[in-house]
């Protein structure tokens, strides 16, 4: 699978860690930057090759393992190297007084698509904080007079570290100083763990691995950042070594991504507005109009009167509620809320009616009106229109005025959660690209046509929000004894019983 060049691509390319995507069978489908550099093995050399070839020297089975245990439990797994402390080998520049010949490493795995057996690897530089836990066991009785050492090393990394010892902090070094705005080390000195880390419960349990969390600054501001805690024994005494990492513009570039797509759905969504009104407006004029002329010309009947005022009163409530249902989308949600999904759906419907009409694209509704929901009902709103635009836009382009376009939804209760499915006619999506539908700024459409977030949002709405699943397929079926294939898409989400 070969990434776009994206939002995602430049997230993955510029943070300070390696990132590998991987299959089940160990074939590599993306390498950062972050790896390339360090390996000068570039993404074109490796992609859709093995990593064993290129690595040989890895316990091949071992991580295979834990691939299939990521994907099975579907949850992250800790890796831990052999005795060399790395995956890949990454040979260190030539330091003086260097520990290790080898960037050690913290490897965890994150599976990303449970169906294609895909994960990700993520390779943490921990050479530093290895280095600093050789030197405390080397020095121990002698750490007061390799304090000026030991500083010296907390200010070769760009990440903060900070030293506390019964959760105060003892030292620091100067990035940490810097990025919670500290005139000095002093002002930072003998603060408590809980002053600078805003989830109070985060020392708990042991995290094995990073973790996201918001950092307090000096001024009371704060910032989303990774953090590792690690514990080491100095004098027979347990110090915490915590290292931070600003992760706040990653954050900043996911909200603008979701804005944007909002944004997006905004402009579509008032296309289908505008497309609505046309007609009943001009339904209002004529009648409007008629009713003059007939008054003019001394044909006006009471019974004509009072049917043209009833049919301009009912096509303005039409407008009035098509306003309500539009205002509805537009809302964000804030709180989940129950919500009867039979109702959601229709009213979706409606409000890309005219836009399908016209396409002569026929709606077959299989619903469960029992079905009600405790999530967010307007970013369902929001992923499943995106669904619907897309099958109608795959539709018009590939099928003619004369055949049958048809767009299947249908819902059902299952044990503990709601399976939402939206099939079309429209012969499906082609092989190479249906695995990057979901990718941010993917998109089949002409660069004025589209932006290629609709389906990356909806796949982030419904997994990241709803907490639910989304998959793709191209599936044969039988309509009215005739066979056809399209794309079905499969919606997951947790029941509220």
């Amino acid at each position: 699978m070969k990434l776009d060049n994206s939002k995602f691509d430049i997230i993955c390319n510029t943070v300070d860690n390696g990132i590998i995507l991987i299959n089940k069978n160990l074939e590599v489908q993306f390498w950062n930057k972050w790896l390339e550099i360090r390996t000068g093995i570039s993404a074109n050399e490796i992609i859709n090759k093995n990593l064993i070839d290129f690595y040989p020297n890895i316990d091949e089975k071992k991580l295979t393992r834990k691939i299939s245990t990521a994907l099975k439990l579907n949850s992250s797994t800790f890796y831990t190297p052999q005795i060399s402390k790395y995956l890949v080998n990454i040979e260190l520049g030539k330091v003086t007084d260097k520990v290790f010949d080898n960037m050690q490493q913290s490897i965890t795995i994150t599976p990303l698509d449970i169906e294609n057996e895909l994960v990700i690897i993520y390779i943490y530089d921990v050479t530093m904080l290895c280095e600093i836990n050789f030197k405390l066991k080397e020095i121990k009785e002698k750490v007061e007079e390799k304090n000026e050492e030991l500083n010296l090393l907390f200010d070769t990394t760009m990440e903060a570290i900070i030293l506390f010892k019964d959760d105060r902090v003892v030292d620091c070094n100067k990035v940490a100083i810097e990025l919670l705005n500290y005139s000095s080390k002093y002002d930072l000195i003998n603060k408590s763990f809980y002053e600078l880390i805003h989830n109070k419960r985060i020392l708990e349990k042991i995290h094995d691995r990073p973790l996201e969390t918001t950092i307090l600054r000096s001024d009371d501001s704060s910032f989303k950042a990774l953090i590792n805690i690690k514990d080491t024994v100095i004098n027979s005494q347990i110090f915490k070594i915590v290292t931070i990492v600003d992760i706040s513009e990653i954050k900043r570039k996911e909200n603008l991504l979701a804005e944007q797509s909002k944004l997006a759905a905004m402009g579509e969504m008032i296309g289908n507005i505008a497309h609505q009104w046309r007609q009943p407006l001009n339904i209002i004029s004529i009648t409007a109009s008629s009713t003059k002329l007939k008054k003019e010309i001394g044909l006006l009947t009471d019974k004509i009167l009072l049917d043209s005022l009833k049919l301009i009163s009912d096509t303005t409530e039409h407008l009035s509620n098509t306003i309500d249902v539009f205002k509805d989308f537009l809302k964000e949600d804030k709180e989940k809320s129950l919500f009867n999904l039979t109702q959601n759906i229709q009213n979706n419907i409606a409000l890309i009616e005219t836009i399908l009409n016209e396409n002569k694209i026929r709606i077959d509704l299989d619903l469960d009106d029992e079905i009600y929901l405790f999530n967010f009902s307007n970013e369902f709103s929001q992923a499943l229109i995106n669904i619907l635009n897309n099958a109608s836009d795959a539709i018009s382009s590939k099928l003619k005025q004369n055949e049958l376009r048809l767009i299947k939804i249908s819902t059902k209760q299952l044990k503990d959660i709601v399976e939402i499915t939206i099939l079309d006619n429209a012969g499906g999506i082609e092989k190479d690209i249906i695995e990057k539908i979901f990718e941010p700024y993917f998109t089949t459409k002409h660069k004025f046509q589209g932006t290629g977030l609709g389906l990356y949002m909806t796949h982030k709405i419904i997994k990241m929000s709803m907490k639910g699943k989304i998959t793709v397929s191209n599936k044969e079926f039988t309509y009215e004894d005739k066979e056809y294939i399209g794309a079905e898409f499969k919606i997951t989400l947790p029941s509220n019983t």
